[in-house]
């Protein structure tokens, strides 16, 4: 795939075919449709994911783009709210749903879960580059001649990157659980000291010999999945039938068909379904769907 970028420069990807990285550009780019493979021009994208969503995101990073997308206006209250500083994940988490008011979980958790993640990932964008530019700026002035608290200042902040959009999606999903009245437990302990994203009804429940183990349903969410939702698959000995829930899009057959053959279901909100193809879409299960399931064995 080779593309013209806004500042006249050329990228080049080369993809394996039948990976998802593959899949992942064809819907990006808009080619996903193609009724003659081989080779094909777009001079404009006219497609739905030309707005940058949270999942079109990871796609741009995973290939070196960072898209510049930024919410200038929440910036001073940010500050002032959290004293100039990264607040705790679920602090800023409940900050981010607070910015859309007129959007409820209980009417379409599907759309409620992806438009949270999207408000927080512009938010935290926004309070990083501030707070990173201030920092730089710091070290420059200082006269630092040593790279060493550069190199720590760029570690730091890709960490935090990664860490806080997985402790999102959570704080996150906590919300939706908590409005639909599922009862749960976040990081309960089960063997070996493993720890579940989410057992339900509770660990308390899994660690009852005496309760049913066809009502216990695990849930393990990740942002985005790569190779790493197969440590999941000995997180809780006694469900044997797992849930992952990403916002990954376009995963490959290769990948979706190893789930199903380890017994793991995954739960992607519907927005991102028809990013995969009508096979796969038959098999997968969207947010709404998760939490009546849940429901229904809560209640039985």
């Amino acid at each position: 795939m080779i593309a013209r970028r806004t500042d006249g420069d050329l990228l080049a990807i080369v993809a394996e075919k039948d990976t998802t990285i593959e899949r992942q550009l064809m819907w990006l780019f808009g080619f996903s449709d193609l009724t003659h493979p081989g080779f094909s021009v777009k001079s404009e994208l006219e497609t739905e994911q030309d707005r940058i969503g949270f999942a079109a995101r990871v796609i741009l990073e995973q290939i070196g783009i960072e898209p510049e997308e930024e919410a200038p206006n929440y910036l001073d209250d940010m500050l002032a709210r959290f004293d100039g500083r990264f607040p705790k994940t679920v602090e800023f988490s409940a900050y981010a749903r607070s910015t859309i008011r007129d959007l409820s979980s209980r009417d379409d958790p599907d759309a409620a879960l992806v438009a949270w993640m999207e408000r927080e990932e512009i938010l935290f964008r926004t309070l990083e580059k501030h707070l990173f530019g201030e920092k730089l700026r710091s070290l420059v002035q200082s006269g630092i001649e040593d790279t060493e608290p550069f190199i720590k200042l760029a570690q730091s902040t890709l960490q935090r990157r990664k860490s806080r959009a997985g402790s999102a999606l959570e704080n996150h999903l906590e919300q939706v659980f908590t409005d639909h009245c599922v009862t749960y437990t976040r990081s309960g302990v089960t063997e070996n000291n493993h720890k579940p994203d989410f057992i339900f009804p509770g660990i308390r429940h899994y660690h009852n010999a005496a309760f049913p183990q066809a009502r216990l349903t695990m849930l393990a969410s990740k942002s985005t999945c790569k190779d790493r939702w197969r440590q999941i698959l000995n997180e809780a000995a006694r469900i044997p039938d797992k849930y992952l829930l990403t916002l990954e899009p376009s995963i490959s057959e290769n990948q979706t068909d190893e789930m199903k053959a380890e017994r793991v279901q995954l739960v992607l909100p519907k927005s991102l379904h028809p990013t995969y193809t009508a096979a796969q879409q038959a098999w997968l299960m969207d947010v709404a769907s998760f939490i009546r399931q849940v429901k229904q064995r809560q209640n039985a």
